[in-house]
């Protein structure tokens, strides 16, 4: 997975874990909506957004080297789009349901996105400093996943199954796979001192690697809601739109706000051992 190092932001949303499953839907016709209202916001000055960070499984499936995804899904593609020519940088990072982005890029895909791929993003906000997002499959997870989550998103891999397979095919299996991965109910599994013990890692391998620390880490993936400190890093879980429609704003000052677009509200994930 690549670092993406861009400019310095200072207000910009985050999205994550929409899981898109049908084009009509009540689900994916409430994040239309919410990208309506997130381009007019910024069209009349309401609020200020520099950038929009779609941090993963924004789709139940996709994979990017398929056209037949990009015509199933077009107005939400053409959102982006919209977002995009107003002046919003749109960043997509693929999720573990998200694929073909960053081994099959195009003219396309560069209309809807300011970047893409399966990466993490790192920039520097004036206030509160170095910021970090991830979609966090790669961080809060077993070990024994970190070497098919390779093989799966090698391009050798993805070359072959885009060969063999056509998109209405992949669109059929591969959403009926991930409700079946659903009803595990694995989130709810997770326990405070795993995640602790993911982010040591990570910790160490980030400082190992880059000699400097995270002054904030934004990550999705695990359907929770965090908003906490450890070993002075700020630490946002979420937002969790498939538990709850709603989106992170984060502002100049360094002040993060969830703003919900439903009645559903999502209550914390306490930590309690951190």
């Amino acid at each position: 997975m690549r670092t993406l190092k861009v400019k310095p932001i200072n207000n910009f949303i985050v999205i994550s874990d929409v899981h898109l499953r049908e084009p009509d839907d009540n689900i994916t016709q409430l994040f239309l909506k919410t990208l309506d209202n997130i381009l007019n916001e910024r069209v009349s000055n309401q609020k200020k957004i520099d950038a929009l960070f779609l941090l993963g499984d924004i789709f139940d499936f996709i994979t990017g080297s398929k056209k037949f995804f990009l015509k199933m899904w077009k107005s939400v593609f053409e959102k982006f789009k919209q977002l995009k020519e107003s002046g919003i940088q749109v960043y997509f990072i693929e999720g573990n349901h998200d694929f073909g982005f960053e081994h099959f890029r195009s003219k396309k895909l560069d209309e809807y996105f300011t970047n893409y791929g399966d990466c993490s993003i790192e920039f520097i906000h004036e206030k509160t400093g170095n910021i970090v997002l991830r979609h966090g499959d790669d961080l809060i997870c077993p070990e024994k996943y970190i070497k098919f989550r390779q093989f799966v998103k090698s391009k050798f891999f993805q070359k072959i199954t885009s060969f063999l397979f056509a998109g209405f095919f992949m669109h059929f299996l591969f959403s009926r796979y991930a409700k079946a991965s659903r009803l595990q109910d694995v989130y709810r599994k997770i326990e405070p001192n795993f995640i602790k013990t993911c982010l040591d890692k990570y910790f160490l391998f980030y400082m190992s690697e880059f000699n400097k620390k995270i002054n904030i880490l934004i990550i999705g993936h695990i359907h929770v809601f965090i908003n906490t400190y450890y070993k002075d890093t700020h630490i946002l879980v979420g937002p969790d739109w498939f538990s709850a429609p709603n989106y992170l704003y984060y502002n100049e000052d360094g002040v993060s706000e969830r703003v919900y677009c439903d009645n559903k509200i999502q209550k914390e994930f306490q930590l309690n051992n951190l």
